[in-house]
């Protein structure tokens, strides 16, 4: 197996996005839900934390505080109760009251379209605000979580442990129009294959342009 340092890092996200696309033509967000503010929620919530779990915990949380009003009046401690699994509570459950009074008193309640309207929410970062803009408003955004972050720097896209670096790296690397299906898939390799602890370098299709393979 020959590895091709020569491949440009274009030619190399080429390459994996291909993969990715043959691979999972079928991927979408891991997280349930019905509308911007659940999404928004949802994500929020993910930080540390399963998609599996915050599905769990948002059948709860959904009923309980339905709009941003209801979230934005929820009592604090009973917050931290509904949402305690999935970890970091205390902090989440801060942040999800600020961003619901944020929605209610700055935005008619209606989860706004751009990156800095996003990210001036409480408990919102630009993480956060790709995943919103993307699968809800069809909007260029490289969604850098703990899978990509990992994915990336392995395979030689990205040579940084800074998700901002990684996502301005990439986004001159993957078309707009493909961010977030790119991501989906991405995600899907990442705990399906690229896993952290033992990846599965054997079965994987694009071992054989791989920085991380070539060093094994």
């Amino acid at each position: 197996m020959i590895y091709k340092y020569s491949m440009s890092k274009k030619e190399l996200s080429e390459r994996f996005e291909k993969y990715l696309a043959e691979k999972y033509p079928e991927a979408k967000c891991s997280l349930d839900y019905k509308d911007p503010f659940q999404l928004l929620t949802a994500t929020i919530l993910s930080a540390q934390c399963t998609d599996k779990r915050v599905n769990i915990v948002t059948k709860e949380l959904f009923k309980k505080y339905p709009t941003p009003m209801d979230m934005a009046n929820a009592d604090y401690d009973e917050m931290c109760e509904v949402i305690k699994s999935t970890g970091i509570y205390k902090n989440k459950a801060k942040s999800l009251i600020s961003m619901a009074k944020d929605l209610t008193q700055k935005h008619g309640g209606i989860v706004p379209d751009s990156l800095k309207e996003l990210t001036a929410l409480a408990g919102v970062g630009r993480k956060t605000a790709n995943v919103v803009l993307g699968n809800i408003y069809n909007m260029p955004g490289i969604v850098v979580d703990t899978h990509v972050k990992r994915i990336m720097n392995r395979l030689g896209l990205a040579d940084s442990g800074d998700p901002v670096k990684i996502e301005k790296e990439l986004e001159v690397l993957v078309d707009g129009e493909n961010h977030c299906m790119w991501g989906h898939r991405v995600i899907s390799f990442g705990r399906d294959i690229c896993t952290a602890k033992q990846p599965k370098c054997a079965i994987c299709g694009v071992k054989d342009v791989c920085r991380y393979y070539a060093s094994l």
